[in-house]
């Protein structure tokens, strides 16, 4: 193989490695692949095989790393949007209490409608936690958050589907607000990395 078309192989090979890795010590890598061809006191082969070995030995675990620090508890949101969400996450989960509970008093609801309704009140009690964990700017905000409205997301389906006489507020209530507040996790979480 010609050295022109190895150092294209071997750049390709450079790619299984985090980008930050690769633009702190693809150059030197590449010095140093240049230096081994050159000098190869073994066959290309032999050489292949041990940068292909070496590669599939380090990349991954340098490929977590980066993955566990980007998501890591060093990850913040900010302060001030954090806390005006944590409130409205708050006020949502209270208002779904009530809503919850209005319904499981009406005495309509027996079976799973009544089950249904009961894991609404549990899920309403998560939200609340989630609102004054970003009130309090706790690291465990964004997964409390994310668990919360993924949850929200997935009873308004089974109530759709169980009880299907919800009100148009509590369900728009019960998509918007879990879609806006994953949405925020996920934008806060990339803008802010520490």
């Amino acid at each position: 193989m010609s050295t022109r078309w190895s150092e294209r192989a071997y750049a390709l090979l450079l790619r299984a490695y985090p980008r930050e890795f690769r633009r702190v010590y693809g150059r030197e890598m590449t010095l140093a692949f240049r230096d081994l061809m050159r000098n190869a006191g073994v066959s290309p082969i032999g050489l292949w095989i041990w940068i292909a070995t070496d590669v599939a030995r380090t990349a991954p675990a340098l490929r977590a790393e980066a993955l566990r620090a980007r998501w890591s508890s060093n990850t913040r949101m900010e302060e001030r949007p954090m806390r005006k969400m944590g409130a409205l996450a708050v006020l949502v989960g209270l208002s779904q209490i009530v809503n919850a509970s209005v319904e499981l008093n009406a005495g309509g609801t027996a079976g799973w409608p009544a089950l249904v309704v009961s894991l609404a009140i549990v899920l309403s009690v998560l939200l609340i936690i989630a609102g004054v964990a970003l009130l309090a700017g706790a690291s465990s905000a964004p997964t409390l958050s994310q668990i919360s409205a993924v949850c929200w997301l997935a009873l308004v389906v089974l109530v759709k589907a169980v009880y299907p006489w919800m009100s148009i507020f509590a369900t728009l209530l019960a998509v918007v607000f879990p879609l806006v507040l994953l949405g925020y996790v996920w934008i806060g979480r990339r803008m802010t990395v520490v």
